[in-house]
């Protein structure tokens, strides 16, 4: 079956001029926006009723999104599309789709375009006519698509990318009592210490018979599968926050204790807060040390940081949709 996806926003005319020079279309989608100070629901439906006019045996339908601006809805509208019309046994390869990335904002013809890689579908181009063209000019123009080769997953590769899709990094010796809106933090990233801490955790609150637990080397092997398909990236370099003692000698500053020397055990640290200004309070069995806030901070080379990437967010961010 042929089927045809569009975005439109205030101006339509390149569905019609897509449907003039494209025959056997089956069904049409088309995507739209919510009525805001322009009346995009009023625009789909009258395009709808002209379409239906002009093609009575096409079928149309419409598909609302909350915001043309950001490119999730779109691809979100495109995805919810494209499965549903295989749930309702209308296509059964990619090649059965057509997405239109001419009419929208510049984020939905982004999203339309990124949609057809990830799908492997076709996608077409209207060309707005001039005056002066040739009667028999050709508008539609065929794009190459080049898939990015989205196989599905093994379910532990998929498990570790949504473990770190939902993580927010900071760095890991960030003291308790900083506010969140004082601290740097990075969506989609985490520690392959934390990850770790994370899987073994999971690990004893959740049924695992028949599942293969997750360890350090078999994490390594899942990571590399990930990064070589570009869903994350590996980060050597992860800083940690330092401090000089009252000797003048740098030290990592340890705020778990299970990363404490036995010297070290009875350390203290507790943040305070003056004038919206922090200081880090040290108490040692050799008194008290005050450092101003923010800390400094060194690269620690023996760790590593997994970063999810725009292709490995929109993976786990389609697993959960259609789980």
């Amino acid at each position: 079956m042929k089927i045809f996806i569009s975005p439109i926003g205030k101006t339509t005319e390149h569905v019609k001029t897509w449907l003039a020079e494209e025959s056997g279309v089956q069904i049409l989608w088309l995507i739209h926006s919510k009525k805001d100070k322009t009346d995009f629901p009023k625009i789909a439906k009258k395009l709808k009723k002209d379409l239906q006019s002009a093609y009575p045996r096409l079928k149309i339908k419409l598909k609302t999104i909350d915001s043309a601006f950001v490119i999730d809805p779109t691809m979100d509208a495109i995805s919810e599309i494209i499965h549903k019309e295989k749930d309702d046994d209308h296509a059964s390869v990619p090649s059965e789709f057509t997405l239109n990335i001419t009419g929208g904002t510049n984020a939905m013809a982004a999203a339309t375009m990124i949609s057809a890689t990830w799908y492997a579908t076709k996608a077409h181009y209207v060309l707005e006519p001039q005056k002066g063209d040739p009667e028999d000019t050709q508008y539609v123009t065929d794009l190459p698509v080049k898939s990015i080769g989205t196989a599905r997953m093994k379910d532990n590769q998929l498990t570790i990318l949504k473990m770190i899709d939902k993580s927010n990094y900071k760095i890991p010796n960030t003291p308790k009592g900083i506010s969140k809106k004082d601290i740097d933090i990075t969506k989609g990233s985490i520690t392959r210490k934390q990850l770790l801490e994370k899987i073994d955790s999971n690990s004893k609150t959740e049924k695992t018979n028949n599942k293969k637990t997750i360890n350090k080397r078999s994490l390594e092997t899942i990571a590399k599968a990930l990064e070589k398909d570009g869903y994350i990236v590996s980060i050597k370099d992860v800083e940690q926050y330092v401090y000089k003692d009252k000797y003048g000698k740098e030290k990592i500053l340890v705020t778990d204790d299970k990363d404490k020397s036995d010297k070290d055990k009875s350390d203290k640290i507790t943040i305070q807060k003056k004038n919206d200004k922090y200081s880090v309070e040290i108490k040692t069995l050799k008194g008290v040390e005050f450092i101003e806030w923010p800390l400094k901070t060194r690269i620690d080379g023996s760790m590593l940081r997994y970063l999810i990437t725009p292709a490995g967010k929109r993976a786990a961010h389609e697993s959960i949709m259609f789980d």
